[in-house]
């Protein structure tokens, strides 16, 4: 990044990039899902959002901000831009697996998911651009490590990414439509459709899971489901306890927030899980509450010493057990055909 803006670190560079087992992946076997794969391949071919994404739109319309607030925007741009860019290589390296192993139709469809994180990731790089900041992203990917992940993980953890992100978008949209004196940047105005992309492609995922049909059933898909719900909403809830202030600019309560993205994506996740988490009680929430806090604890920095480092090993300890605690609350039957 440019040195124009000092209090964009490194670090804040982190969503990782990955890969998968590409050999298994060309293994997919479509025909029990090929009517709702083929509506699939046909609704990206048609590519709705062709000219949404306006290469000539302004982006640099702000209203004033002070440092800190001009500070946190800036960190959800870089952010969401590099997760974007991440979502781009994994799809674009899948398609060319793909088509090189014979599954042109499988690639075809990787591809037009790469087509549309490509897009988003170029979109935000623009609105970064209009704040005085440069990213290159194609180098990204050769500093950071690449992370192998099975090919199952890959599914659950990419359809929950895409149906949360669908819920961000359209819960902030909503959001600034009914307080539009908060909507400070012309970005927010391209939300709707876009989160329609991140819809899109989370059902797309849903199809490829139904296609390997031991991922949802019995232990194994209970394990799954409840690991990727509660992994992705602990990651989901500690991003939005750091990006507080972000979320308070837009004139949202960060806890809130959170709370309705979760309930929403945990209902949304009854059409491909097995099982998703028993969120009518607050003991979901509660947890969550004190592991944000406790977190916000352990990232601020205090005295070297014996005690101080007794002290961050006690805090470590009681956000590990609730970690568990959290991981272990009850689960609901889906009721979606196995």
């Amino acid at each position: 990044m440019t040195a124009t803006a000092p209090h964009l670190r490194e670090d804040l560079l982190t969503p990782r990039f990955y890969t998968t087992d590409l050999a298994k992946a060309a293994r997919t076997d479509l025909q029990e899902q090929r009517p709702a794969f083929e509506a699939m391949l046909q609704e990206m071919e048609t590519d709705y959002n062709r000219d949404h994404f306006d290469r000539k739109a302004p982006l640099d319309r702000l209203r004033d901000l002070d440092p800190e607030q001009k500070a946190a925007y800036e960190s959800y741009l870089v952010r969401s831009c590099v997760s974007e860019f991440s979502g781009f290589l994994l799809f674009k390296e899948l398609s060319r697996q793909l088509i090189k192993a014979g599954r042109a139709e499988l690639g075809r469809l990787f591809s037009l998911m790469a087509r549309d994180e490509a897009r988003h990731a170029g979109f935000l790089n623009r609105a970064l651009l209009a704040e005085g900041i440069s990213i290159d992203l194609p180098s990204l990917s050769g500093r950071r490590p690449i992370t192998w992940f099975p090919l199952s993980w890959v599914l659950y953890s990419v359809y929950l990414s895409e149906k949360i992100g669908y819920w961000r978008y359209i819960l902030i949209d909503r959001h600034l439509k009914a307080h539009p004196d908060n909507a400070f940047a012309p970005l927010f105005d391209f939300f709707e459709p876009w989160c329609q992309d991140e819809n899109r492609h989370g059902d797309i995922f849903n199809v490829l899971i139904r296609c390997w049909p031991g991922l949802r059933r019995g232990l194994r898909g209970q394990l799954l489901s409840r690991f990727f719900l509660w992994s992705v909403f602990l990651t989901h809830s500690l991003t939005v306890g750091e990006r507080g202030d972000f979320y308070r600019l837009l004139g949202l309560d960060p806890t809130q927030f959170d709370t309705e993205v979760i309930r929403q994506t945990n209902r949304t996740a009854r059409r491909a899980f097995p099982v998703v988490f028993a969120l009518e009680d607050e003991r979901w929430f509660e947890l969550r509450d004190r592991m944000v806090a406790l977190h916000r604890q352990l990232g601020e920095g205090g005295p070297a010493g014996v005690v101080s480092w007794l002290g961050r090993l006690g805090l470590r300890i009681r956000f590990a057990a609730l970690l568990l605690r959290q991981l272990s609350q009850p689960m609901v039957a889906s009721e979606v055909e196995p």
